[in-house]
């Protein structure tokens, strides 16, 4: 699987490298402007034989305003969707294969996402890393607006902390990422807990 993965690192960097601008001046991590259709040919074709895969990604495609964040963990195989549908009041899921869970977002949350969605400019970004972070966890953050996509970021390796920059674009992009994250591991941690007050 790590070869398979190699090879395809090799070949997103090539097809970046003629096309890219940095935004970033990281060291370690940088993000790079990339074509949007690129960019989603990119990560539609990471698991361009799953059937579930290609349909959450095809599903959101329908959705007007709204923010899905896919994340896939090297060794796990672990692979979820996480996805809010704004105008479906705030409509919210964490999906599996396995199992469908909804996930509620404070008021704070929900007014943050709507206008950070709204100011974005329309830009895709892919992030490329030297540093080698040993299992991979990688990522798709992608922003609809008024039925079309306004952001997409691409990171093959690890999440986008790990960019520093002073670019307001990016840095709006990361705080989407961070709600999106932080509601993800709230909803996990809940779940574990009631879990456990059921087993006990």
């Amino acid at each position: 699987m790590k070869k398979i993965f190699g090879l395809f690192l090799c070949l997103i960097f090539a097809v970046c490298q003629s096309q890219e601008r940095k935004v970033s001046n990281e060291k370690k991590c940088q993000a790079v402007l990339t074509p949007s259709e690129t960019l989603q040919w990119e990560y539609l074709n990471f698991m361009k034989d799953s059937i579930f895969y290609k349909s959450q990604f095809a599903n959101f495609a329908k959705i007007k305003n709204g923010v899905l964040l896919y994340r896939w963990q090297e060794g796990s195989g672990s692979n979820n969707f996480f996805t809010v549908d704004f105008d479906e009041d705030f409509n919210a899921s964490i999906r599996t294969k396995e199992f469908v869970k909804k996930v509620d977002f404070s008021t704070a949350d929900k007014k943050k996402m709507k206008f950070i969605s709204e100011i974005l400019e329309k830009e895709s970004y892919y992030q490329r890393c030297l540093k080698d972070h040993g299992h991979s966890t990688l990522y798709v953050l992608i922003v609809r607006y008024n039925n079309e996509v306004k952001a997409q970021y691409y990171s093959p390796m690890t999440n986008l902390y790990e960019i520093e920059t002073s670019d307001t674009n990016i840095n709006l992009i990361k705080e989407i990422f961070s709600i999106m994250d932080r509601n993800y591991y709230k909803s996990i941690t809940l779940k574990k807990a009631m879990k456990k007050r059921k087993d006990s």
